[in-house]
């Protein structure tokens, strides 16, 4: 009987956390690759250029093994230790992989600074075909991991920091060109700084998502008043109390809520109409829906309850 045909390197598998992991794990063996060029290629040639971008991709190789290491212990079951299992390590890790991009900028613009006061002479022709290899080193790792960025805030920041790094070769190849022609190295720091100021604000605004969530903050995407209102309407519902929302990782949302239900209703009908909203609205399939009666006795929640 004739063997079935082995799936192509990158096929889609069933799951598509497992398919992110491998495209992940293929990126990062490509950056460690790019980053021992360009660290080799900058003391050689003397650019500073070529440094910045070799320590911009040491925070990627940094970040890409966090972004792996997040996605395989997100996958693990939960235990009695960890009854959510290891999800939230996905947005632990681009919470980390966020502040090394933010030193690395730092480093950057204060190492521009230096050196452009005093340019040095830098050796153009290995420049410029360092950064042309990086640049295609950094295309292919896009391209691995570009279908996934939607859907996790992990992949997402790591794909951001491939961006990053695929531009900063574009600035060192234009750089590596415009000096060899004219002689004038402060262009190098100037680059330098350039891909710094480019890092900066992504890796801020990626320090602030993984920050709301860590801090269990309501999911921005989902309207907490608007959805307390359609609850409201479902038949039954008297009054809605203790309603929250948070992530547990990337496109995971859950939610938990009190609702005080009329005496004159099956509780599972308030129970199913509460969890159909929480799904058609919020997309949240995860729901703890508290039904309590008139009857009952009142809820001892704090008084600052939502």
């Amino acid at each position: 009987m004739e063997a079935p045909a082995a799936d192509p390197p990158f096929a889609r598998p069933v799951t598509d956390r497992a398919w992110r992991r491998r495209r992940m794990r293929a990126a990062l063996l490509l950056t460690v690759g790019v980053l021992v060029l360009e660290l080799v290629g900058g003391i050689v040639s003397g650019s500073l250029a070529l440094l910045a971008d070799a320590a911009h991709m040491f925070t990627d190789v940094a970040a890409l093994t966090l972004a792996w290491a997040g996605m395989a212990l997100g996958d693990r079951a939960p235990t009695r230790r960890h009854t959510f299992g290891l999800a939230r390590a996905e947005v632990l890790a681009a919470f980390v992989n966020a502040q090394l991009l933010i030193l690395a900028g730092a480093w950057i613009l204060w190492e521009a600074w230096r050196r452009f006061q005093s340019p040095k002479a830098v050796h153009t022709g290995l420049m410029l075909a360092v950064a042309a290899v990086g640049l295609l080193v950094n295309l292919v790792a896009l391209g691995l991991l570009k279908a996934g960025r939607r859907d996790s805030l992990n992949l997402r920041a790591a794909y951001l920091e491939v961006v990053t790094d695929a531009l900063g070769s574009v600035a060192v190849l234009v750089g590596a060109v415009v000096m060899s022609r004219t002689g004038w190295f402060a262009l190098d720091p100037l680059l330098s700084a350039a891909v710094a100021l480019l890092v900066l604000p992504r890796a801020i605004g990626i320090l602030r998502e993984a920050a709301h969530i860590l801090m269990e903050g309501a999911p921005r995407e989902i309207d907490v008043g608007g959805l307390r209102e359609a609850i409201r309407t479902v038949p039954g519902v008297e009054a809605v109390h203790d309603l929250h929302f948070w992530t547990l990782t990337s496109g995971q949302h859950s939610a938990s809520v009190h609702i005080r239900a009329a005496t004159t209703i099956d509780r599972g009908e308030v129970l199913r109409g509460v969890q159909r909203i929480l799904l058609e609205r919020a997309g949240v399939d995860h729901a703890t829906v508290q039904v309590e009666c008139a009857a009952d006795e009142d809820c001892r929640s704090s008084a600052s309850h939502a």
